[in-house]
């Protein structure tokens, strides 16, 4: 007399191990998910930029580490306090946005120059001595922030979320760089002392 066939003892286990793996799978879809999620809500974007953002950072990156080298050589050659204390106050600046620009541009994967451009310096050396020498250094920062203004205003507009933050919070302390430099121009003071940072340039 044949008996009918027991169950395998071995199906619960195998169960147990189907299921343990369907919910690890389920688990890391989660995470996943939230970790994706997460990225787009903090704006961190590490894909790479658009042509335009890319030209932009390299843009960025040349004029502010001429900003500082222009701003280090008017603390040394200028004659007027007011002069020197917007130096200052442009190189300290635009040195807290050169890192920003510069770790931004390493998360992108965008080859910046930490240069400043040669023919702006090579322009300095003109700039003689005395009142003629702050006279071309608040001229120079005037058409330099112009520009720069420009070039951020379009970047404040980038699809970037890192960019166009970068670019809304560097554009208000471009502005009054500006401001103190036709401030300058017409020779007036420049109240850059008590003014302190409200953005990095």
């Amino acid at each position: 007399m044949k008996h009918p066939p027991q169950p395998s003892r071995s199906s619960p286990m195998r169960l147990k191990q189907r299921l343990s793996v369907l919910a690890l799978a389920l688990a890391s879809l989660a995470l996943a998910g939230y970790l994706h999620a997460q990225s787009s809500a903090s704006g961190t974007d590490t894909s790479s930029p658009s042509a335009t953002d890319q030209t932009f950072l390299r843009k960025a990156a040349t004029d502010g580490a001429t900003e500082v080298a222009l701003g280090q050589l008017a603390m040394q050659h200028a004659q007027s306090s007011s002069t020197k204390d917007m130096a200052q106050r442009l190189v300290t600046d635009h040195r807290k946005a050169n890192d920003e620009l510069a770790s931004i541009a390493m998360r992108k994967h965008v080859e910046v120059s930490a240069r400043p451009d040669a023919d702006a310096l090579a322009k300095e050396k003109s700039w003689g001595s005395g009142a003629s020498y702050d006279r071309a250094y608040a001229q120079t920062m005037v058409k330099d922030h112009r520009e720069a203004v420009n070039l951020f205003t379009k970047a404040t507009e980038s699809k970037d979320a890192d960019i166009r933050q970068f670019a809304q919070t560097t554009l208000p302390v471009l502005k009054q760089h500006l401001s103190m430099a036709e401030d300058l121009t017409k020779g007036g003071e420049t109240h850059s002392s008590g003014a302190g940072s409200a953005g990095t340039p």
